[in-house]
């Protein structure tokens, strides 16, 4: 069976900065997949790119096999970060709901009216709430009417951009449950973005590692956190400690995240990297394969 989405170089720059260099990724129809890496490392940028809020300059996206660069497509719906910036706030939660059946003219009002009960029940809020407007509800409520407003449209694969980093922990839990179980119910493909690689863990089956504008390391969850390669995996792993500090190691790492105006020659973390050598300094590392489903684009994977 062909992929679901298949990112193919694309490049996505904001004035003279790549916040998207040459990423490619693929996902199948069943993957969950987290886009991990720190602030400014390209992210949120390429979630936008795939969702069609972003055109890139270079490069193909493809969905089902058919080419969407900048194009909104049903299939694909974003939950940003800030559910408030994201609501309409002159528009009640009902409206926020139906918003994209009457964009989309799938049904007659009392239908519409209907699904929308239907839906907030499936995402655990109150009907109740149908007459609120964002300001309102709490903080976990407007996230969930969020998730309602995409899933609604029955897609396939949803874009979660740090979807809990502004909740309270028991209210971000209950939600990450709650998207557990909506992917099974509705057969979704997530894209998560988030710098917590716990939550990372939880939620998704493969992880990709950003820094500067780049995927470094990519494969299994499971694969990437027991065996990082690439040392900025690890220093990512470092800051967020698994359950079992004796299955890591202190990784010293130097230096502040790449200035994207005048990226580094070479590897971009060679000036952060304890082993980099002039190789690293000269020549952009390929992608080389650690094991299956495990690829990193270091010097220091391949065999002198």
């Amino acid at each position: 069976m062909g992929n679901l989405l298949e990112v193919k170089n694309i490049v996505y720059t904001y004035g003279r900065i790549a916040a998207v260099d040459g990423v490619s990724l693929a996902l199948g129809d069943s993957d969950s997949l987290g886009l991990v890496g720190e602030s400014g490392s390209g992210k949120s940028t390429l979630g936008r790119c795939i969702a069609g809020l972003l055109t890139p300059q270079r490069g193909r996206i493809l969905y089902q096999g058919k080419l969407i660069n900048g194009r909104l497509h049903k299939e694909i719906q974003l939950v940003f970060q800030d559910s408030f910036a994201a609501l309409n706030p002159r528009m009640k939660v009902e409206a926020l709901v139906e918003e994209g059946l009457i964009i989309h003219k799938t049904a007659d009002k009392e239908k519409r009216r209907r699904q929308v009960r239907e839906m907030l029940q499936t995402v655990g809020v109150d009907p109740a709430l149908l007459s609120r407007f964002p300001h309102q509800l709490s903080g976990g409520q407007r996230q969930r009417v969020a998730l309602a407003r995409t899933l609604i449209l029955n897609p396939r694969l949803i874009i979660l951009d740090e979807p809990v980093s502004s909740l309270d922990v028991t209210t971000g839990m209950r939600l990450l449950s709650l998207l557990q179980d909506l992917k099974v119910k509705h057969n979704l493909v997530y894209i998560f973005i988030s710098h917590d690689l716990a939550v990372v863990r939880q939620i998704c089956s493969r992880v990709a590692v950003m820094y500067a504008g780049k995927i470094v390391e990519i494969g299994d969850v499971e694969a990437v956190f027991a065996r990082p390669v690439h040392f900025y995996t690890k220093l990512l792993l470092d800051a967020h400690p698994i359950p079992d500090p004796e299955q890591r190691k202190k990784i010293n790492i130097r230096g502040e995240a790449a200035d994207l105006l005048s990226p580094p020659s070479g590897c971009r973390f060679h000036p952060r990297c304890p082993a980099a050598d002039q190789r690293c300094r000269r020549i952009p590392p390929p992608f080389v394969e650690v094991t299956d489903n495990h690829r990193v684009a270091c010097h220091k994977a391949i065999s002198s």
